[in-house]
């Protein structure tokens, strides 16, 4: 039987989707930080819209660019030579591309969300609450360290360290 896979033109359309994608995800986590790190916390209306900018952010640039990229990802991997597990550099990637989709989902996303929520009732006093500040202080904190995860992944795509002598 022979197995499916993307001739040359194919898979280099495949790639550019790819690098493509991943750098929506990485464009809009940059967003982000001026978004986070510039707003004052002292107009309940003007940090409430940042909030649903950040949302808007995370739901329609970094989501599809997350996903796309996995998807992307595993085609390479599924319909090219490089195979999905035929190298440490790729399963490591891998592994940190799971791992960043559900940290940015169950971790920074629901942070986000846990502050529009309080945003939400229209209480400027939200703007000083321990829970509030903790959760904008979590964003904070972790959107640096996402990003140098992500420039970790492109250089284990340049370099590709571990790889097989044989490709």
């Amino acid at each position: 039987m022979n197995k499916l896979k993307a001739g040359k033109p194919g898979a280099k359309v495949l790639k550019a989707i790819h690098i493509f994608c991943i750098t929506l995800w990485i464009g809009g986590l940059l967003t982000w930080v001026p978004l986070t790190t510039t707003m004052p916390l002292k107009d309940l209306t003007a940090t409430h819209i940042t909030y649903l900018n950040l949302r808007s952010i995370a739901w329609n640039v970094i989501g599809w660019g997350g996903i796309g990229s996995f998807v992307t990802g595993l085609l390479n991997g599924l319909l090219t030579s490089w195979g999905l597990f035929k190298h440490t550099w790729i399963k490591t990637k891998l592994i940190l591309t799971i791992a960043m989709i559900l940290f940015g989902m169950f971790y920074t996303e629901q942070k986000m969300l846990s502050n529009i929520r309080l945003l939400d009732t229209g209480n400027p006093k939200v703007l000083e609450t321990s829970l509030f500040l903790a959760n904008h202080g979590a964003i904070q904190a972790v959107v640096p360290i996402q990003l140098i995860v992500f420039f970790v992944i492109v250089l284990i795509s340049v370099f590709k360290p571990w790889m097989k002598s044989d490709i």
